[in-house]
């Protein structure tokens, strides 16, 4: 049975301060340190990659209901290019604008599908992409205005297989 050992310049932020926090523990509790850093990743597996993106991006806020639409077809017959839209239903004006708005695929490899930031000068919050998906998952947006209100929608499609992954 080997060790490995990993680099701190291999670690992201999130991993190193779970290990700090998992190791402070440990001192404080009188637990041996691999208990501690066990315990942690098991937190850690039960949260989604797409999760902890839109906790991120929350920032502590909560998401409002409504604000937000998306369009896209109930099956998404070419996975490759599956068209998916998000906008704004709101007035938005000179004080009252979309700061960032982010769509999740989220169970696709790399949640994440794109990012946009608008400024008062881009007059409407409104994209249109085509995401590659691995397979039926939930497509999530989420969009952050000026006033700091957070808005959060989630829908489901059905995908052909063929997509990005296996």
């Amino acid at each position: 049975m080997g060790c490995s050992m990993t680099s701190y310049a291999d670690l992201n932020r999130r991993q190193l301060l779970g290990s700090g926090a998992a190791l402070g523990a440990a001192a404080l509790l009188g637990a041996p340190p691999a208990l501690a850093q066990t315990s942690t990743a098991t937190a850690r597996a039960d949260t989604t990659e797409s999760d902890r993106i839109a906790l991120e991006f929350l920032a502590g806020t909560t998401a409002a209901p409504g604000g937000l639409a998306l369009d896209l077809p109930a099956l998404g017959d070419n996975p490759a290019a599956v068209p998916v839209r998000a906008y704004l239903t709101g007035e938005l004006s000179d004080d009252l604008w979309c700061e960032e708005l982010i769509v999740l695929a989220e169970r696709n490899p790399m949640p994440l599908a794109c990012r946009f930031r608008f400024t008062p000068l881009t007059g409407t919050a409104d994209v249109a992409v085509r995401l590659r998906l691995i397979g039926s998952m939930h497509i999530r947006a989420l969009a952050r205005m000026s006033d700091g209100r957070c808005f959060d929608i989630r829908q489901e499609i059905t995908v052909a297989a063929g997509g990005c992954g296996l």
